[in-house]
């Protein structure tokens, strides 16, 4: 609960953690499992208010899933992103992907988690699901049909609108990690969760652990979930107005500075290999000052940087920077591109 990583050198006291941010198909689907047990969630959404008041069996299902001893104190649904972490689907969007691998998900869910951002009463009950689904084929079959029914449900809206919006809201957080910034702005909003336990969780995290951010659609307010080497922090895909302007400003520079015929054409050699001013000067036929001018346009908007390479001056194409502008368009006007949050800038 997709995105290049940013590393430094720092001690560990002040080590910046890795951030991923991406959507999850799996977290949006807690979501809704939530809402059979609270009406407030339902009152927030139309979507979830519609399908529960059309077919109330949905609600009941879902509620029949548990007993006393496995009812955390808000009605809470968390199992399903433990069991897509355990799967290493956390980040998937495609829905049939993960349904068609959770019976034995289920069939192997993990029981002895520390869910440190759980009460201890709702961490007892979250481990009981996760035993019960693991022990008992009938509690697992039950479970996919239900999540399965749910997924029917509101399919219909995630299509036109759901996935739109949570690709949007992904292309905005990760502008806001591209400049730099630290977890904490990657991961505000209005109800961004936890507190000082959240600092906490963070803190705790092993050196190669993740803050996973996930807009969801489907999302109330807010929600933290500690998982193994992970803090996964759920916000609302709604972004903020100043969220949306800082993403429409970047992408709009960006694409006018490769508008221009001969800086995009200097991209795609870019994409190819290093080079250096006069090496395009020569390539495209122009005075090595008209070349440096295009160059720091092109430097200006991040997307080339200077490198030195077997004792050249060259630039470099920021790739990263490139897949920033491609997720933001296509998160703007297009649903589906989603990359993999767990690729480094460094590619490894």
């Amino acid at each position: 609960m997709a995105m290049p990583f940013y590393h430094e050198d720092e001690s560990a006291a002040e080590r910046r953690p890795d951030v991923a941010v991406a959507g999850s198909i799996a977290v949006e689907l807690d979501w809704v499992l939530h809402a059979a047990w609270r009406p407030s969630f339902r009152r927030d959404h139309a979507t979830l208010g519609r399908i529960y008041e059309e077919t109330p069996r949905l609600a009941e299902q879902v509620r029949a899933l548990w007993g006393p001893l496995e009812t955390t104190d808000c009605g809470g649904s968390m199992e399903l992103a433990i069991l897509a972490h355990h799967g290493g689907l956390l980040f998937t969007l495609e829905a049939e992907e993960l349904l068609g691998r959770l019976e034995d998900l289920c069939a192997t869910a993990p029981v002895d988690l520390r869910l440190a951002s759980e009460t201890e009463d709702d961490r007892a009950a979250v481990r009981n699901r996760l035993a019960r689904l693991r022990s008992s084929a009938e509690t697992r079959r039950a479970y996919v049909e239900a999540v399965r029914d749910v997924w029917s449900a509101i399919r219909p809206d995630w299509v036109h609108n759901g996935l739109r919006s949570v690709e949007a809201a992904v292309a905005a957080r990760r502008e806001i990690q591209h400049r730099g910034a630290p977890w904490q702005e990657i991961a505000h909003s209005t109800h961004t969760p936890g507190g000082h336990l959240l600092e906490d969780l963070v803190g705790s995290l092993p050196p190669e652990g993740i803050v996973a951010v996930v807009p969801a659609y489907f999302a109330h307010l807010g929600s933290l979930a500690d998982l193994p080497g992970m803090v996964l922090i759920g916000v609302r895909a709604e972004g903020s107005g100043a969220e949306a302007r800082a993403r429409t400003e970047i992408l709009a520079r960006r694409l006018k500075t490769i508008s221009d015929p001969t800086r995009l054409a200097m991209v795609e050699v870019l994409r190819s290999a290093p080079s250096t001013v006069t090496e395009l000067a020569t390539l495209f036929g122009l005075a090595q000052p008209t070349v440096s001018n295009h160059v720091k346009v092109l430097r200006d908007a991040g997307l080339v940087a200077n490198s030195t390479e077997g004792g050249r001056r060259v630039l470099v194409l920021q790739r990263d920077a490139l897949d920033a502008l491609l997720d933001g368009l296509q998160g703007m006007v297009a649903p589906s591109r989603q990359t993999d949050p767990t690729r480094r800038a460094d590619g490894a």
